[in-house]
């Protein structure tokens, strides 16, 4: 294969062609920038938190987000939670603050032993003790968005930078497909949320548009270090079983993530229309913002007999 620009030898094949390690680079880049611009995802005058994980879609988007900040002499820090899974969070948060202390990058990390007392493995095991019906994503999921978002308000940032790519967000639209959830469906796209609240900071995804295979590719191509596995809880998931379905799609009729994408774009302002009579109150036990008097996570805790912070 030869580079459809270029002509040197291609590192990856894409729809529209193969493209050389230096084209795609700046592809790849090209594409994220584009996004930012298209969808105004932030400002100058924002405070960027990129919520850090230190798997590759973090690093990549903090990577890009620090270079347009150090341009902007705007403030952006990382924001990192350890949610207690042994031998690969703590891994993964390594990454980041390496990452992060050689880029001159401000950073924050926070547990769930802090902030709920117990880690996810010893929360499912209280919920397993109470024989709670439900999967360890799902309480770890719930409970991390909280603490994001409760973490990046109390260090003054406006916008969270999400490392969502294509594949997340194709599998989260068909997720909600296949549930019938089609208000959270309305919340979906570049910017997360149909209703804007005070206390909850909006989320950015700039690699909307950049599949999974692309934001790996990018992570070598740059030399950031990291670790090419997913969690291992994640195999458990419902979320793992859509993304292994609609990914033997793709392969047999490349485009189909694309497709779903751009569909659930033209879909999401006739959902967020008609849910737009919703309000987002306040959670009576943390004050976070709730669609109903106890947010999920209170709700969830309560049931686990764990105090919120």
């Amino acid at each position: 294969m030869k580079c459809i620009l270029c002509g040197k030898k291609g590192t990856i094949n894409l729809q529209q062609g193969p493209l050389c390690g230096d084209c795609f680079t700046r592809y790849f880049q090209k594409k994220v920038y584009s996004t930012i611009r298209k969808y105004s995802l932030f400002t100058r005058n924002d405070k960027l938190c990129v919520a850090c994980s230190g798997g590759k879609d973090s690093l990549a988007i903090l990577y890009l987000i620090n270079k347009i900040a150090k341009r902007q002499h705007q403030p952006v820090f990382a924001l990192g939670v350890d949610e207690g899974v042994p031998g690969y969070r703590e891994k993964q948060l390594a990454d980041m603050q390496h990452f992060c202390e050689k880029h001159g990058i401000d950073y924050v990390i926070v547990s769930f032993k802090e902030g709920y007392g117990h880690t996810i493995e010893e929360l499912m095991e209280i919920a397993r003790k109470k024989k709670l019906d439900i999967s360890q994503c799902t309480m770890c999921g719930i409970l991390r968005r909280k603490m994001l978002n409760a973490e990046a308000r109390k260090f003054g940032a406006t916008k969270m930078v999400v490392g969502h790519n294509l594949d997340d967000e194709a599998e989260t639209a068909m997720m909600n497909m296949f549930k019938g959830s089609i208000e959270l469906m309305g919340r979906l796209g570049p910017v997360t949320g149909a209703i804007k609240h005070k206390s909850f900071i909006p989320r950015i995804k700039p690699l909307y548009f950049c599949s999974n295979e692309e934001t790996a590719l990018f992570t070598k191509m740059m030399g950031i270090k990291v670790i090419y596995r997913p969690c291992p809880h994640r195999k458990e998931s419902f979320r793992d079983y859509v993304d292994r379905s609609i990914t033997r799609i793709d392969n047999d009729y490349p485009g189909t993530k694309t497709t779903i994408i751009q569909n659930m774009l033209k879909l999401i302002p006739l959902i967020r229309k008609g849910f737009s009579s919703g309000k987002i109150q306040e959670c009576s036990q943390c004050g976070e913002p709730s669609k109903g008097g106890i947010c999920k996570s209170c709700d969830m805790l309560n049931k686990l007999g764990i105090k919120s912070f």
